[in-house]
């Protein structure tokens, strides 16, 4: 097993919990699939983001919360492989790079330039064809059956959730990602709210 290999297989652990599906394995292998498309020249920091901005994940969490310990645990687990001669540490550059990425992924707050593409990737799913988002939103429904056994409460908040979202002036904070997917993204929440 490679140090990429080891580094991918423990955050995916965390992943493969049974109350999630959305925020899952499948989501970090995406994220990891559509950058070689969208940013082919991923950074260290970057992919390290990827792998972790939702190892940690409990629904209903207050903002930022699942960001902060899902950074946290990205540095807990990088030290336990390095501890283990598992896998060898970033440079603590790329640490502090990959936790402010992290960070930047509650998207309540336009991202800092370094993580900018992450932030865009994470929010692609906002822009898939039709029934990838219709999808999407039952995924996330099923994550959230124990905070709203009701359907009309889950998706009153829900589509309260693309309303914020359609109020800011850009979903996407890259150029490269508002020209590719700003007007489907928008077009997709506008029509959630309208069924």
């Amino acid at each position: 097993m490679t140090a990429g290999d080891a580094l991918l297989e423990a955050a995916l652990a965390h992943h493969r919990q049974p109350h999630r599906a959305y925020h899952d394995a499948r989501h970090v292998q995406e994220l990891l699939e559509l950058a070689q498309v969208h940013a082919p020249n991923l950074t260290e920091a970057e992919r390290l983001a990827i792998l972790f901005h939702d190892a940690v994940y409990v629904p209903g969490a207050p903002k930022g919360e699942n960001e902060g310990l899902s950074a946290l645990l990205m540095r807990a687990t990088v030290f336990a492989l390095a501890h283990a001669g598992i896998a060898p540490a970033p440079a603590d550059a790329v640490i502090a790079d990959a936790d402010t990425i992290i960070r930047a992924t509650t998207h309540a707050e336009p991202p800092p330039a370094l993580a900018a593409r992450m932030c865009d990737l994470d929010l692609w799913r906002l822009a898939a064809p039709w029934d990838d988002f219709v999808r999407h939103g039952e995924d996330i429904r099923y994550e959230f059956r124990y905070l709203h056994p009701s359907d009309d409460a889950f998706w009153a908040a829900r589509h309260a959730f693309y309303r914020s979202m359609l109020q800011k002036q850009a979903l996407f904070a890259t150029d490269y990602f508002r020209d590719r997917f700003e007007a489907r993204a928008r077009a997709n929440l506008s029509r959630a709210i309208a069924t």
